[in-house]
């Protein structure tokens, strides 16, 4: 939870605006960022919980952590 809160307060707002700003952010781009995105929270270890799971609500057991390539694609 601490590191989600991390990712979602400090570093996204920081990533999402410079990627806004450019016509179309190149998908390779995005895949590395969510990788080491990944890889902060699990510590470089293998992931515990599916990365499906981690966008979902609350209530479904996740983080509501932002996936990166559904947000550039549906703008």
């Amino acid at each position: 939870m601490g590191k989600n809160t991390v990712v979602k307060a400090y570093a996204l707002p920081k990533l999402i605006y410079p990627l806004t700003v450019l016509n179309n952010p190149n998908m390779k781009l995005i895949e590395d960022i969510q990788k080491d995105i990944f890889k902060f929270i699990w510590n470089g270890k293998p992931d515990i919980i599916k990365r499906s799971i981690l966008y979902q609500q609350y209530e479904f057991g996740g983080l509501k952590l932002t996936n990166l390539k559904v947000f550039f694609t549906s703008n």
